[in-house]
């Protein structure tokens, strides 16, 4: 069984060096250094994408959007060297329907796409805890699942094609809204003369306890406000998520709010906020940035 993965970013590299711990695998990205890290780390380099799909019976894919996966899939070299039998394992969070489009036009040629995209972060992918969950027919789902075993103990099987791609969105809304409404109330905490060390602890030991104020609030609270993930990617999930709760009839009064209050801080500073280590505090109607660590 060969395995190859592709794109190396801050998540893709850390699930791809979690995978090469336990097999083989052959990897391409357009960054240069981020190949090299995981060559170090004891993958093999290819040259371009279509390597990938020459060699591998199962390709992993991690990409900002799915109209990337697209590019890529449909790409003419790398369409062309993929075999009958092959299975490709999106970790994009993506959408949904364009990914049920994808793996309809490929299935005709045996070619199987499935959707495995992961919560819990670069850490979490290193640790082995991430969750992964998978959107795959049944039968897909058992030849992937040993691989998967081996980068995490949290694997989850949603459902059919699709499926794993509309909980993560629905699991990075909850997630976008917890993060302002924290920050709010730990602010207001201060405000109101409560520490805001031991706001949080008090408020992680009670009915308001979230992964955002578990996780994330000591690190925002000494300084430490790098992300790991731009404004722009969080934006785009979220009109994702806006988009499929509107076409399935649900209102979405709540998830339209934290979108538009995400777009109004990408307005401000641009997508690309995150990979300059910086985050965006949303206190009482003000934008607040401040250098990471």
């Amino acid at each position: 069984m060969e395995i190859g993965y592709i794109g190396l970013g801050n998540m893709g590299g850390a699930l791809a060096e979690r995978l090469q711990l336990a097999r083989p695998l052959k990897v391409y990205d357009a960054n240069a250094d981020a190949v090299r890290r995981l060559v170090d780390a004891g993958a093999t380099a290819c040259r371009n994408a279509g390597e990938i799909a020459a060699d591998c019976d199962i390709i992993f894919l991690c990409l900002p959007t799915s109209e990337h996966v697209r590019s890529v899939v449909f790409d003419a070299e790398f369409s062309a060297r993929l075999t009958p039998g092959t299975i490709i394992v999106d970790q994009t969070t993506g959408n949904p329907n364009a990914t049920r489009d994808m793996a309809a036009v490929l299935r005709e040629r045996g070619i199987a796409l499935i959707d495995a995209p992961v919560s819990g972060g670069w850490r979490g992918a290193q640790a082995g805890t991430i969750a992964i969950m998978v959107g795959a027919p049944d039968a897909d789902f058992e030849r992937i699942k040993p691989v998967l075993d081996d980068v995490t103990c949290n694997v989850f099987h949603a459902g059919d094609t699709g499926a794993g791609q509309v909980i993560k969105l629905v699991n990075n809304m909850l997630s976008g809204a917890q993060r302002l409404l924290t920050l709010e109330g730990v602010a207001l905490a201060a405000k109101n003369g409560i520490d805001p060390t031991r706001a949080t602890e008090i408020l992680t030991a009670g009915g308001g306890r979230n992964v955002f104020l578990e996780k994330f609030m000591p690190r925002v609270i000494d300084g430490a406000l790098a992300p790991g993930f731009t404004l722009g990617l969080l934006l785009k999930d979220l009109r994702l998520v806006c988009e499929l709760g509107s076409a399935s009839g649900v209102p979405m009064f709540l998830g339209d709010l934290t979108r538009d209050l995400y777009q109004w801080h990408v307005n401000e500073l641009g997508g690309a906020c995150g990979q300059r280590l910086r985050t965006c505090l949303s206190v009482r109607g003000q934008a607040i940035t401040r250098e990471g660590k």
